[in-house]
């Protein structure tokens, strides 16, 4: 009888605690490895937050293990992703051995330590590159808004950080200048810490190659992430490219697009600044009130921060864009087929945007900006829109669509790859050379 495989993965949180599209992307790959019956023995172990006592722990599926919390060490240590103590990770793999484990966060839970703790105990080691900032100290687009290459450069990567953080240009130009000597970044006064932004970006760019250079296989989701790992010198034998999976094709829209003669836009994901929903707010409050257009919003993390606060501040007054709460998967693909386009106006590089397969799986056109996977995603792809990340490029998009809403209907929902596909492909690409 042919052997097992025991594969551990790990992650900074679990689905469906978090929500996002890394938890999701293990969640359904777990269910396709745990569907193959004796092929795998699979588990998915994750630290509790330091906060623990206000996550949600109970009626975890049982492969799913929780660990105690990472124990802190200093201000320059977290910043590289190294901890005192990584409790019940060393006992786990005694416990487990697992032949691969699976690495898909970069962070404040899991760390370097958790990467030395896999290649003493001899298992192989897969990182799935999920989100730009395992990479970098921001979100791949520069405080001037150009697209960053992903080349690690100290004193640059610092300077867009303080850029990013709101500090004057020519404060942030000396301050990355320099090393911070003689201060530590460890110390808590703001001068301190300012002084020695630098020296925190290079310990996490020297942690970051740690972990690159000891993965035995990297998993990106797109090509500009592999671009970017080979412009940072990784060898590109290891790096391996698999698309990720979407939710499956429901029935056909019956609706014709804009058919009430609406312009019915919708908006689903994080409320935060990276996903760019400014933008297209923007662009719709400079339209003329009178124009048959509306945008409905889907999402968490409403009201939990100064970003959020001042769109909502923004629209409570404008009935054509409306916040209307989070939905489950299920829920939302069903109500995206009330709408005749989905916005996604991301500022960072998405690798691998779970967003666009879900709008093709509802049968939407996209109008997404013009980066990374997006636009890998919908490049030629008719009856979908690329853009720049700027308010005036959607409100001209949004005009041109009530001028002419047949464009809508070039659309023809393409083939979305399935969570049997990625299973086949890691297995064909990385699993078989292990």
């Amino acid at each position: 009888m042919k052997k097992r495989i025991k594969y551990l993965h790990l992650s900074d949180n679990f689905y469906p605690l978090m929500t996002g599209g890394t938890e999701i992307f293990i969640q359904q790959l777990i269910n396709v490895q745990i569907s193959l019956g004796d092929k795998y023995d699979v588990k998915w172990a994750c630290h509790k937050s330091n906060n623990s006592d206000q996550i949600k722990i109970k009626n975890l599926e049982n492969y799913k293990i929780f660990l105690e919390p990472v124990l802190q060490n200093n201000r320059l240590n977290t910043f590289s992703f190294i901890v005192k103590e990584i409790p019940g990770f060393y006992e786990l793999l005694k416990r487990f051995k697992p032949d691969i484990v699976h690495i898909h966060s970069f962070g404040s839970r899991t760390t370097i330590n958790h990467v030395e703790a896999i290649k003493n105990f001899g298992a192989q080691l897969i990182f799935t590159l999920h989100t730009p900032p395992c990479s970098c100290m921001g979100n791949l687009l520069n405080a001037s808004h150009q697209i960053c290459k992903g080349d690690l450069n100290d004193t640059k990567c610092t300077f867009f950080r303080l850029r990013s953080k709101g500090i004057p240009y020519v404060f942030a130009k000396i301050i990355a200048s320099q090393n911070g000597w003689p201060l530590s970044p460890n110390k808590k006064d703001l001068f301190s810490r300012l002084l020695t932004s630098r020296k925190l970006t290079s310990k996490m760019h020297i942690s970051w190659i740690n972990l690159i250079n000891q993965a035995d296989n990297i998993h990106v989701l797109s090509d500009w992430g592999k671009e970017m790992l080979i412009k940072q010198k990784i060898s590109c034998k290891k790096i391996h490219l698999i698309r990720t999976a979407g939710p499956q094709k429901l029935s056909i829209k019956k609706n014709l697009p804009m058919e009430d003669d609406f312009l019915k836009l919708v908006f689903w994901g994080r409320c935060n600044p990276e996903k760019g929903l400014h933008i297209v707010i923007d662009a719709i409050l400079t339209l003329s009130k009178d124009l048959p257009i509306k945008l409905d919003i889907y999402g968490p993390y409403w009201g939990d921060d100064d970003y959020s606060k001042n769109l909502i501040e923004k629209i409570k007054f404008d009935s054509r864009i409306n916040y209307l709460g989070n939905l489950n998967q299920k829920k939302l693909l069903k109500k995206l087929q009330h709408y005749d386009l989905a916005v996604i106006p991301s500022i960072w590089f998405e690798t691998g945007p779970l967003t666009v397969l879900e709008a093709f799986a509802a049968g939407l056109p996209v109008a997404g900006t013009n980066l990374g996977g997006i636009k890998e995603l919908l490049n030629d792809k008719e009856g979908c829109f690329l853009l720049p990340p700027d308010k005036l490029a959607w409100k001209n998009l949004f005009l041109n669509i009530l001028k002419n809403k047949i464009i809508l209907s070039k659309f023809k929902s393409p083939r979305i790859r399935t969570f049997y596909d990625v299973e086949s492909d890691l297995d064909k690409l990385i699993l078989k050379n292990i």
